[in-house]
């Protein structure tokens, strides 16, 4: 009798925010949700991850700085209250 591997399923719960809500906020409470891990968070191997999807966005200094960079460029493409 051969044994097949146990599948595991696991349900993971994602809070995000809809862009009416995200609009809606004051620069204070975007500030709140950015700091407790809304968009982004470091795990406990250092990697900087997304909190929606948990994908890893920066492994290192190095890619972070850049990450940084490229976020910079893309200010110009933003419009201001």
């Amino acid at each position: 009798m051969s044994s097949q591997p146990k599948k595991i399923s696991i349900t993971v719960d994602i809070e995000t925010v809809d862009i009416p809500t995200m609009v809606k906020m004051t620069n204070e409470e975007y500030r709140e949700y950015v700091h407790n891990d809304g968009l982004v968070f470091v795990d406990h191997h250092d990697v900087l991850r997304s909190s929606a999807a948990a994908y890893p966005l920066a492994t290192t200094l190095e890619q972070f700085d850049i990450l940084i960079d490229e976020l910079q460029k893309l200010r110009s493409n933003m419009v201001s209250r």
